[in-house]
């Protein structure tokens, strides 16, 4: 007879979401996979509950299913956490849950807080129809394939973000998202628990953006479907006098030379997006890509 496998949602900060029935599922497992043993301990402690934790992460996921199958299969009952929140939402988890499916084990989800249905809920963007992306690549190439097979999205988009990368992942999307609505949130349901709604230009351009902390996500609205052209206002008519301007044009022709585009061709896709002059445009381009190219060759 094949065993049980509880899939248990833990708090995202605020410990008092513990509900009965997670300290129930608990209470039931004879072993608890965790994703980060060190933080699961924590909440056991706080808990007064005594259980044997075992390491379950991307990096060992396949050498343990072989020992997690044995457990199903002996019958026993198991549970799986992740270090905040619901497992297998952008956590290990989802090859366990195959393979307790396969061996037609038990599947019991707890019910437990997932960061960005929070985030969409308080957005005060429409959260009748959504999509959630995890998170973007690292990879600069890699980041913008993946924000242009979004920027056409008409449903709202959530993305959790490291703190270190929202900047370099609103100047990404800015000049091929448009001056959306979006809202960032931080720290949901901890002390510091903030919601910043506003446009993806304006939270650029926040003073403190590259000083944040905590985990963000964040919600933009998706493209109104009358018009995929950039919101006005995005950047103002002098728009070669204010720096934040500047570099988001400058960094639109970059995006098009890199793709194979030339210079020229790239200037004038760029002034048409922004409904600016061409001239100017290249100009500027030109200067910020000489600049950088005797920064790298030292002169």
């Amino acid at each position: 007879m094949s065993g049980t496998l509880y899939v248990i949602g833990t708090p995202i900060g605020n410990l008092k979401d513990i509900s009965p029935r997670v300290l129930e599922a608990i209470a039931a497992c004879e072993c608890i996979y965790a994703e980060d043993t060190r933080v699961s301990i924590k909440l056991l402690n706080h808990l007064d509950v005594k259980k044997k934790l075992l390491s379950y992460h991307k990096h060992n996921e396949r050498e343990k299913l072989e020992e997690i199958g044995t457990h199903l299969r002996e019958g026993k009952t198991i549970g799986l956490v992740s270090d905040a929140g619901m497992p297998v939402i952008s956590d290990p988890g989802h090859e366990m849950i195959q393979l307790a499916a396969t061996l037609n084990a038990k599947i019991v989800p707890i019910a437990g807080p997932t960061a960005f249905v929070l985030a969409l809920v308080a957005s005060g963007l429409p959260a009748d129809r959504f999509v959630f992306e995890g998170f973007l690549p690292d990879k600069q190439n890699d980041l913008i394939k993946a924000l242009e097979g979004l920027k056409d999205e008409v449903r709202t988009i959530i993305l959790y973000v490291s703190p270190h990368k929202i900047a370099r992942t609103l100047k990404e999307m800015l000049p091929l998202f448009g001056n959306r609505r979006a809202c960032l949130a931080r720290e949901i349901t901890k002390y510091f628990e903030e919601f910043r709604r506003m446009d993806l230009k304006s939270l650029l351009q926040c003073p403190d953006i590259d000083q944040l902390r905590g985990e963000l996500v964040l919600v933009i609205h998706g493209r109104e479907p009358e018009s995929s052209q950039v919101s006005d206002g995005v950047i103002a008519a002098d728009w070669w006098e204010h720096k934040d301007d500047r570099d988001l044009v400058v960094s639109y022709v970059r995006l098009l030379v890199d793709r194979g585009e030339k210079l020229m061709r790239a200037a004038k896709m760029a002034a048409d997006k922004f409904g600016i002059e061409k001239d100017r445009v290249y100009r500027s381009a030109s200067d910020d890509m000489s600049r950088a190219y005797k920064e790298r060759s030292g002169d």
